[in-house]
């Protein structure tokens, strides 16, 4: 009788979801003579497993055990599974969680173990050429992507896969030699894009060839983003500034000296004037507009990753992606000139007053016929004068904007007659503060026209 009920049951509901989206999956709890049923909701085929490696093919099951029975449902019009669904009888159980330990890199025709949290857990591996295994640990030799799903087979609970990418490592190169560590008290300094591509020349260098080299690895390693088998002409092909590039080209170049900054903390990098160069990842980044405070320099760079990773082709034309290709370029930027204190500013003045990152062209409109002169990108001590000139009158709102693209001085707000108009800045905030040494901007729009002056502040 309880057959035929639920058999009934189960062409009503049939009937009932026939109209409900192809692909998708849900379950349908029945209590029947004080029994509970779970059933799919539609589907041509089924897939069900439970705790104690219940599993079963039919569309209502009978709970045996308390645990979280999980559904896959087979669409027949379009021939594929859906993504699971799942229930759980009784109280809920912990998820696994999936994380997966081991180097990230692999030379030549080595091998490297990555290991899954041990437990009574089942393991389900994948990766590149079919490769599958069950095991907790794994042995890996083909560079690329591999995903792990972890269950407990106890509770039928299945956690969300994590996925890691295992890198090819170059190991033609020998292993630089370990420098002294920096002095416990030493600052260290980050550099800009410019700084690290000087190193591109022997002329220009800051540094010399195999560190600059060991750098370059590292960057290699560290990023899904490019792949340049760890030499330096790849490193320096990142870092080569393109005039009117993509906004995406601009953010990956200060992604890239952002990597060759913590490359050179871990490699314990020392610059041809003694001054330790590099960001330790466990930092934390404070006062850069739009990272959340507490932040550590790891954990943005990991979401940055994810973030250039989906936008990779650098074609999109969506205001989205340029948008946040900006948002990206600026805290990378922000984060690579650091705060110039304790010394990081001698030697550097150079970089620092040119680094403008060669790619700021599209902060200003095209076509804008506001100009903003006489303050020009050569660096000032305070009270440099600039002006605007306006075709005919409009609103103006012009602001001094630090390269998180934070404000820290308001200049300019009205309605102003045609003409040139003066103005100033001291070098001071809106608190009457005296402002870093550093890179700013003039911002704001001038009539219909948005308007950008780089100024560089010595002191």
């Amino acid at each position: 009788m309880r057959r035929a009920l639920i058999a009934v049951l189960a062409v009503v509901l049939t009937a009932a979801r026939a109209q409900e989206a192809f692909g998708q999956c849900s379950i349908s709890t029945l209590e029947i003579n004080g029994a509970l049923t779970l059933c799919a909701d539609g589907g041509d085929a089924w897939q069900w497993n439970g705790p104690n490696g219940f599993t079963s093919d039919a569309m209502c099951i009978d709970p045996i055990a308390n645990g979280t029975y999980t559904l896959r449902i087979f669409d027949g019009v379009t021939g594929t599974w859906s993504d699971p669904c799942s229930h759980i009888i009784g109280t809920p159980v912990v998820l696994p969680t999936c994380s997966i330990a081991g180097p990230d890199s692999v030379c030549g025709d080595g091998v490297v173990e990555w290991c899954a949290p041990a437990g009574d857990l089942s393991y389900t591996w994948s990766g590149p050429g079919g490769f599958l295994a069950t095991s907790n640990c794994v042995l890996l030799s083909v560079p690329g992507s591999y995903s792990l799903t972890i269950a407990d087979p106890a509770s039928g609970a299945m956690g969300e896969p994590c996925t890691r990418t295992l890198f090819a490592k170059n190991c033609s190169l020998p292993e630089p030699p370990q420098p002294p560590p920096a002095p416990p008290t030493a600052v260290q300094c980050p550099a800009p894009p410019r700084w690290w591509s000087a190193n591109c020349s022997p002329r220009t260098a800051h540094i010399d060839a195999f560190s600059f080299s060991s750098v370059a690895q590292k960057v290699d390693e560290h990023s899904a983003l490019w792949s340049f088998s760890g030499q330096s002409e790849g490193l320096c092909d990142l870092l080569t500034p393109r005039r009117h590039g993509r906004a995406f080209l601009a953010a990956r170049r200060q992604f890239a000296a952002l990597h060759a900054n913590v490359a050179a903390a871990e490699l314990g990098l020392i610059d041809a004037t003694g001054r330790p160069v590099g960001l330790t990842s466990s930092m934390v980044l404070e006062g850069i507009q739009g990272i959340p405070a507490g932040t550590t320099l790891a954990t943005w760079i990991a979401a940055t990753e994810t973030r250039m990773l989906a936008m990779a082709d650098g074609s999109g034309r969506d205001r989205w992606i340029k948008e946040e290709c900006r948002r990206i370029r600026q805290q990378a930027r922000a984060i690579n000139f650091g705060s110039r204190r304790g010394g990081c500013t001698i030697g550097m003045a150079s970089e620092l007053a040119e680094d403008d990152d060669d790619d700021l062209d599209d902060l200003v409109a095209d076509g804008s016929s506001a100009l903003i002169s006489g303050g020009g990108p050569s660096p000032f001590s305070g009270g440099n004068r600039m002006r605007w000139t306006l075709e005919r009158a409009g609103e103006v709102q012009l602001d001094i904007v630090d390269l998180s693209g934070r404000r820290v001085r308001h200049l300019a707000t009205g309605r102003f007659a045609p003409g040139t108009h003066e103005f100033s800045w001291d070098g001071r905030d809106d608190s009457g503060r005296s402002m870093q040494p550093g890179a700013y901007f003039v911002s704001g729009r001038v009539a219909e026209d948005r308007v950008a002056q780089r100024l560089i502040l010595l002191r």
